[in-house]
C-alpha cells in the first residue's frame, strides 16, 4: 500500500471528524434570540403567573391554567378554553368560550350560553399582546401574565 494514498485517507476522515465536531460544538440560538410570540400562534396551555385581574386572583397556594388547544389559526379566531383552577391536591376546570379581535388585538372570554339562550356571555375583554414566553392580557387596570404552560 503507497504511504501516501494512506496519509490521505487518515487526513480527510480526520478533517471530517473535526469538521462535525466544529459544527456540533456551535452554539444554540439563546432565549434572546427567540422572537417574541405573536397572536397568529396563540394555542395550547398556558399558566397564568401573575394576575391583579378579579376575574382570575392569584392566591396563596393554587394556580391557574388556560387551555386554548388548537387556538388562533388560519380562518378560526374563537373556540372554547378549558380554564382549571388547581389547589393542590383538587383541580376544578370549567369550559369557556374565546373569541379574538385582530384588529382591536381583543380577546373576549366568557360563558359559551346564557341560561334559556344559545348566546355566549362575555366574562371580559382583554388587550392581548405578546411578551417573553407568552402573552399580557390587560383590561382597565388589571393585567394577566400569561407564559407557556409546562
Amino acid at each position: 500500500m503507497n504511504t501516501t494514498c494512506f496519509l490521505r485517507g487518515i487526513s480527510a476522515r480526520l478533517v471530517a471528524v473535526v469538521g462535525v465536531m466544529f459544527f456540533g460544538m456551535a452554539p444554540l440560538p439563546s432565549r434572546a434570540d427567540v422572537p417574541d410570540a405573536d397572536a397568529r400562534e396563540f394555542s395550547g396551555m398556558y399558566q397564568i403567573t401573575s394576575s391583579t385581574d378579579p376575574a382570575f386572583p392569584m392566591l396563596a397556594r393554587q394556580g391557574w391554567f388556560l387551555d386554548f388547544g388548537k387556538g388562533i389559526r388560519a380562518g378560526h379566531m374563537s373556540g372554547n378554553v378549558a380554564v382549571a383552577l388547581r389547589r393542590n391536591p383538587s383541580v376544578k376546570v370549567r369550559i369557556m368560550a374565546w373569541q379574538y379581535f385582530p384588529k382591536q388585538g381583543i380577546m373576549v372570554m366568557g360563558n359559551p350560553f346564557a341560561e334559556g339562550s344559545n348566546k355566549a356571555v362575555a366574562k371580559g375583554n382583554w388587550k392581548m399582546r405578546p411578551a417573553a414566553g407568552g402573552f399580557v392580557l390587560e383590561r382597565a387596570n388589571y393585567q394577566m401574565v400569561l407564559h407557556r404552560g409546562v
